[in-house]
């Protein structure tokens, strides 16, 4: 079903968070790392739906841009063209929506006149679904928020928990005295500790945690600094002065949308280009960000678990506010994956650590709970930022709309431009609740590995 279909059904143009659960605390990481797992499932769902809105709302776009030029060209649609147009607004918003807004196709079979009249319904039907997904889009973004929030509490309080289990381990490694028993020993958890699709080479696999560890060290360091966050609240400053008040250009800020390119380019310190050997298909890869000849994609690839810190740019972002809505909509920060699939990584038998390994482990697993509970300050602090933003472009978007002199082409256009900011947030919100949630259930396989390799030590 269609998610503009569902939204609007639900009426659910306004969402309550739901406050966290304060029942019995779980105490141990385990348990405390699947009930964040369940809230990530959660927060991707809602996040899949936030993304199936986006492509609806970019259809009925295009749809409503095609019909208007059909219009200036033969004045009113004819019988043909209604049907089309009928098949593909059903097709995006559902079988009740489209006949909700557009007239049945039956009645276009009358004079000129009907046509018209038709006609103009039937724009005004298209109108109206446009304003009610950006009503839709909005109520989603406060969904996600609120389950990445969920998401993201709980794995700063699992930080804390995995730090203390990994002094605990970090202080058995060092008093074990003795020789390794068994050099092998069958693991359960060989997807999240592959690294390029191996996991039998211990050195291997543990520079990939330390890998891991200074990523999110430098991955939160850059999120602290707000540079990203804090362009995106710039530009939506700059819009709804441009926008609205005396004095009002209409027009966006080129320097505004190219602070927010800037930021997220700046985020890219330390990837790599995608190529053949670090995503397979280079062009495959990037078409599901976007059009590969539109767009740069660069990562952080060869991680633990075949995941992978991807950043998407536009390759340029253009002066007028549609070229550069496309743009905003092209960026993102997210955690993606690279050409070795965890599927495909069978269970098997890894190498027994060293003591001297396993403390190494410990140590690096220390600074990336650290690093990820420490971060949760910075995060409160944005609630804020997320609240003023999304206030200051919904405040924007119906101030506009209800300007005499916009016409609907104009608003279309405002609106896509907002949309994109929106999405923007709503992305890099996601993204730092999943490079903090990567960081800690990593981290807790390698302690589980750590441990299974004490075991494994026969004492003298």
């Amino acid at each position: 079903m269609s998610a503009f279909n569902l939204a609007i059904e639900s009426g659910d143009v306004a969402h309550n968070e739901a406050p966290l659960a304060n029942g019995e605390e779980t105490h141990t990481v385990a348990n405390a790392i699947a009930e964040a797992e369940g809230l990530a499932q959660e927060a991707a769902d809602e996040e899949a739906v936030a993304e199936d809105l986006n492509d609806e709302q970019e259809q009925t776009e295009e749809l409503a841009e095609t019909v208007e030029t059909e219009v200036a060209q033969e004045g009113a649609l004819d019988p043909t063209a209604a049907r089309l147009l009928h098949l593909s607004f059903r097709n995006i918003v559902g079988k009740t929506q489209a006949a909700k807004k557009l007239p049945a196709t039956e009645s276009w079979a009358g004079t000129r006149a009907a046509a018209r009249e038709n006609t103009r319904i039937a724009l005004e039907g298209i109108k109206e679904t446009l304003k009610q997904f950006w009503e839709a889009i909005k109520a989603q973004f406060k969904k996600v928020y609120a389950k990445v929030k969920d998401w993201i509490t709980k794995t700063f309080s699992t930080a804390k928990k995995l730090k203390e289990r990994a002094e605990k381990l970090q202080t058995r490694a060092n008093d074990t005295i003795g020789t390794i028993e068994d050099k092998s020993f069958s693991f359960g958890q060989t997807k999240a500790i592959a690294v390029d699709g191996k996991y039998n080479d211990a050195g291997a696999v543990t520079k990939g945690l330390s890998k891991v560890k200074d990523e999110i060290k430098t991955r939160i360091t850059e999120l602290k600094k707000g540079k990203v966050d804090d362009a995106i609240e710039k530009a939506a400053e700059d819009i709804k002065k441009a926008f609205s008040g005396s004095g009002k250009t209409r027009t966006a800020s080129a320097d505004g949308v190219k602070q927010i390119f800037d930021a997220v380019v700046g985020f890219r310190s330390g990837t790599t280009a995608i190529t053949s050997g670090n995503v397979g298909d280079a062009k495959k890869y990037a078409d599901q960000y976007g059009d590969a000849a539109e767009i740069s994609v660069q990562g952080v690839f060869g991680l633990p678990g075949g995941k992978a810190i991807v950043v998407v740019v536009p390759n340029s972002i253009g002066t007028d506010l549609e070229t550069q809505s496309q743009a905003i909509k092209s960026i993102r920060i997210t955690m993606g994956n690279d050409k070795f699939n965890p599927r495909d990584v069978t269970e098997g038998d890894v190498k027994t650590l060293t003591t001297s390994q396993v403390d190494k482990v410990c140590d690096d697993v220390i600074e990336i709970a650290e690093s990820i509970y420490e971060y949760e300050r910075s995060w409160k602090e944005r609630e804020k930022m997320v609240d003023k933003v999304q206030k200051e472009i919904d405040d924007t978007v119906r101030d506009f709309d209800q300007e005499d002199e916009a016409d609907s082409r104009d608003q279309r256009i405002f609106r896509n431009f907002m949309n994109g900011q929106m999405n923007l947030l709503r992305r890099t919100v996601s993204f730092q609740a999943a490079l903090c949630s990567y960081g800690i259930t990593t981290a807790n396989a390698f302690l589980n590995y750590g441990e299974r390799s004490v075991a494994q030590h026969k004492s003298k």
